[in-house]
């Protein structure tokens, strides 16, 4: 596939000299650069009943990381702290 970018001077520039010191042309540079970056996997549609299992999957994978406040914690002077100077 050929791609066309149009990119910022001061990017273009960086590429090039990136190039340059690695002794290869720009395009084998970007077209490195680009094979390494790992895209995120295409969206899938998902029924209600998959996206309710995988949401509960999720939640209790998240079990054991719950951390309860006293109810003190709750209270105005805990939150703002002592309104007397």
């Amino acid at each position: 596939m050929t791609v066309t970018l149009d990119l910022p001077p001061n990017v273009e520039r960086a590429y090039l000299a990136e190039a340059a010191a690695r002794g290869v042309p720009v395009e084998v540079l970007v077209r490195e650069v680009l094979l390494a970056y790992e895209p995120l996997p295409a969206p899938t549609e998902m029924t209600p009943e998959e996206w309710v299992r995988e949401f509960k999957a999720w939640v209790a994978s998240h079990s054991g990381n719950t951390v309860v406040l006293p109810d003190e914690a709750m209270e105005r002077e805990a939150i703002y702290g002592d309104d007397e100077p």
